[in-house]
């Protein structure tokens, strides 16, 4: 067995302590409290109005459908947690440490009128709504960039009632680096919007262009 005074030394140049583990990631989580800023681009060509829905800890994001007054929103999350609803801590934990399968939710809105309909037919807490108005054919791409992977998960959706979407699973895996709201956030950047540092938690602000 190694003296004191070596194993010290040897614990002091090896790997940090689980303190300062622990102490590094709240360090990167405190960081990630901090709201993130948009800035949508100044003069889009055929300008369309989307929406960031801040829900409390996840974000999801309307785009305009093809169809008139219709609009389309979109999530994604972990399908244990989020989609399947199983929210003890453990399936939580797994979530944030390992990839995970994730889902990929849809949500149909009516009406001409984009806030009233998010105000009315919205099933799931709602604690801000921020609108973009970003370049037409950008928002068509991206929304059927989506619409791709929800035709392909078609025949095996699954309905969440609490969220008052349908889900389909994602290709991507779900990790703390790539929960609800950095997806979002790389959403958007295909809109032409500025995000300002990729998300942890759902904290958005608006800048004008």
């Amino acid at each position: 067995m190694l003296p004191t005074a070596s194993r010290s030394r040897r614990y002091r140049t090896g790997w940090p302590g689980p303190r300062l583990i622990l102490i590094a990631m709240a360090l990167w989580l405190l960081q990630g409290c901090a709201a993130v800023t948009l800035q949508p681009p100044p003069a889009p060509d055929d300008p369309v109005t989307v929406a960031v829905l801040d829900h409390g800890r996840h974000a999801s994001l309307v785009l305009p459908a093809a169809t008139p007054n219709t609009w389309m929103r979109y999530s994604y999350g972990d399908w244990n947690y989020y989609v399947e609803r199983r929210t003890n801590l453990s399936v939580g934990l797994a979530g944030l440490i390992t990839p995970t399968r994730a889902g990929l939710g849809r949500q149909i809105l009516g009406g001409a009128d984009l806030p009233a309909a998010i105000r009315d037919q919205l099933r799931v807490p709602l604690e801000a709504s921020h609108l973009l108005i970003v370049s037409g054919a950008r928002a068509t791409a991206l929304r059927e960039e989506l619409e791709a992977i929800w035709l392909d998960g078609h025949d095996d959706r699954q309905v969440t009632a609490e969220w008052g979407m349908a889900f389909v699973e994602h290709p991507e895996a779900y990790t703390l680096r790539n929960n609800s709201n950095r997806m979002v956030a790389r959403w958007l950047t295909r809109l032409d919007v500025e995000v300002s540092r990729a998300p942890i938690l759902s904290n958005w602000q608006v800048e004008s262009p």
